[in-house]
């Protein structure tokens, strides 16, 4: 059997709207009637397709379909889950406890350092995996620092495997390539392109996959925003990081006017506060190192504590 008909556009597209897997416990049985339900032609055309995908794809890839024991079990419970899902590195993740770290690409410093903070306060918990979307900013401090405090992270694609996108993190993507016990997931087989409509169904997958969600710095409109709605779709919890140092969280602030939880005081994390010299630095203007604030170490990262 071919599992990854599950994922070629047209097939899952079609499941989607039908919801016609739901009325099987195997995927075997639903193999068998997917034939019944699409021209003949078309059918042979689909499978052979995905036929030839899983001869050339890469030998250590692995497929997770729905129907799987090892198929995460919170994000099965969503209303509209992946129904293969391609895999490279520790399958084992999928069963821990795994809460989402997610924000915005052009991340304030102070953000980072949070970010940072708060992965190590969560590794007292070693059980625990980090999910983010392999995106700049946040999602790579995120993992940076689970790798610092022996954390595994999971990374969800909008893309296929076989692509390394954004550039700027192809050290992230070989350390996770070469490091067995962590995982790079994705839902998109057959050739795809990083694309606006391919982020929002990765970030449902973050979100899916995850018990809580921790969103550290988001503009109104953004992923991240994208992120916290399919959050509330889910019923999953939400923790915003709120900062007046921020560049830009008005999403963030949004998402706390409409009942997510203020990580600071929800998880009672008490700040020194850090008077800053520069206070209208802007996002290019660290990029580029020209204007550091005194407490701002070289790193980029602020000198304060978090402490529970």
């Amino acid at each position: 059997m071919v599992v990854s008909i599950l994922g070629h556009p047209k097939i899952s597209a079609f499941l989607r709207k039908t919801r016609v897997w739901c009325k099987y416990k195997h995927f075997s049985e639903l193999y068998q009637v997917l034939s019944i339900h699409l021209d003949e032609e078309i059918w042979k055309q689909y499978l052979a397709e995905c036929t030839q995908w899983e001869k050339s794809k890469d030998p250590n890839w692995k497929l997770v379909s729905i129907f799987d024991p090892e198929y995460p079990k919170t994000l099965k419970e969503i209303y509209d889950p992946p129904l293969v899902l391609a895999c490279l590195g520790n399958l084992s993740l999928l069963k821990s406890s795994i809460v989402a770290i997610v924000g915005t690409r052009k991340s304030s410093p102070v953000s980072l350092s949070a970010t940072r903070k708060l992965v190590e306060v969560l590794s007292a918990n070693k059980s625990l995996s980090i999910v983010s979307g392999m995106a700049l900013g946040i999602d790579r401090e995120a993992f940076l620092s689970a790798w610092e405090f022996g954390l595994p992270v999971i990374g969800v694609l909008g893309t296929t495997l076989g692509m390394e996108y954004p550039p700027g993190n192809r050290d992230l993507y070989k350390r996770i390539k070469e490091d067995p016990n962590q995982l790079l997931i994705t839902e998109f087989l057959l050739k795809t392109e990083p694309a606006k409509w391919t982020f929002p169904k990765r970030n449902r997958v973050i979100s899916g996959l995850s018990d809580k969600v921790y969103i550290m710095e988001s503009g109104r409109k953004s992923g991240t925003i994208s992120t916290a709605y399919s959050a509330m779709e889910q019923n999953r919890e939400i923790y915003v990081f709120d900062h007046p140092k921020q560049f830009d969280n008005e999403g963030g602030r949004l998402l706390i006017r409409q009942g997510a939880h203020k990580l600071i005081s929800e998880i009672k994390f008490s700040i020194e506060e850090v008077k800053v010299k520069n206070a209208s630095m802007s996002y290019e203007d660290w990029c580029k190192k020209r204007t550091i604030p005194s407490e701002i170490r070289r790193d980029g990262r602020w000198d304060f504590d978090f402490n529970l």
